[in-house]
């Protein structure tokens, strides 16, 4: 939409937290049940993308069921939106994950919001461990024969014995 605020809808089934969120200005987050209460019972998702379309005051759906990505009817329907998509895939039903990704994401699914139907997958990414030393051969540069030095330097400053 060409409005200044970004409207998203949570579909019925997804964790209510992300409405209850404070959200940037820019963004708008309702739940379905409260905007649209006829469309959650005995409809099909695909109607619930085009009654949302219909309504023209809505950007975006989230959700948490990935398997409409592999539903053609819905697809289709998706495609005759101006809606963006949004799920969060690899979460499974667990409420805060999901908000979780929501809210880091949703500002940038915001920016790309144009007025065309787009997926937008959200993912947990893979945790990466690292040990402080590795850290700290990074910080000493390519001689690394400074790094004895480094860190005798920087227990000093911190006042603490060698």
């Amino acid at each position: 939409m060409s409005t200044s605020v970004a409207h998203f809808v949570l579909d019925q089934n997804f964790p209510w937290y992300a409405a209850a969120v404070r959200w940037p200005p820019s963004l708008r987050i309702s739940r379905l049940a409260e905007i649209e209460p006829t469309l959650t019972s005995d409809v099909d998702d695909w109607e619930v993308f085009l009654g949302l379309h219909k309504r023209g005051d809505v950007d975006g759906f989230i959700t948490n069921d990935a398997k409409l990505l592999m539903q053609a009817t819905e697809m289709v329907a998706l495609q005759r939106t101006s809606l963006a998509l949004v799920i969060t895939d690899d979460v499974g039903h667990l409420p805060i994950r999901a908000t979780g990704l929501v809210m880091v994401h949703l500002e940038e699914v915001a920016k790309q919001v144009d007025g065309k139907s787009h997926v937008f997958r959200l993912r947990a990414r893979q945790l990466t461990h690292e040990l402080p030393h590795q850290h700290l051969e990074r910080i000493d540069g390519p001689e690394k024969n400074r790094l004895s030095e480094l860190i005798g330097r920087e227990v000093a400053t911190m006042g603490l014995s060698p």
